[in-house]
């Protein structure tokens, strides 16, 4: 240890780097164990709608948060602004906001669902 940081911990005794790496592997072993697969966001996350079956891809947004995409892209003439979505490269659901009229987009699953209220759906379609 340093001065400081002898003078610092009150005189306790410095902890063995592999007692430190043990325990730190143990505890990493531990949560790798507990966690989930996350799929990969470039491969398509294909799945379907607990709710009423439907196929969609599951996609990562900018943000870290997950969304449920359609399959296939509409005219952006036919989605509402802040409702459309583009999948990147690396498979990134980005939302477009504004977009040229002659582009496409895809919609989130969550929009269209037919097992939403019908009035939420409808103001999508």
């Amino acid at each position: 240890m340093c001065a400081s940081c002898a003078r610092a911990d009150g005189g306790r005794d410095p902890v063995p780097l592999a007692e430190v790496l043990a325990v730190a592997a143990i505890e990493l072993g531990t949560a790798a164990r507990q966690l989930r697969a996350v799929p990969d966001p470039r491969t398509s996350g294909g799945t379907s709608c607990k709710r009423c079956g439907a196929s969609a891809e599951w996609h990562r947004t900018v943000r870290g948060k997950w969304i449920l995409i359609e399959p296939g892209e509409r005219a952006v003439g036919s989605v509402p602004a802040g409702k459309r979505w583009r999948i990147a490269g690396d498979g990134t659901a980005v939302n477009l906001g504004s977009a040229i009229p002659a582009d496409t987009c895809r919609i989130s699953h969550f929009d269209l669902c037919p097992a939403r209220s019908a009035g939420a759906a409808a103001a999508v379609a």
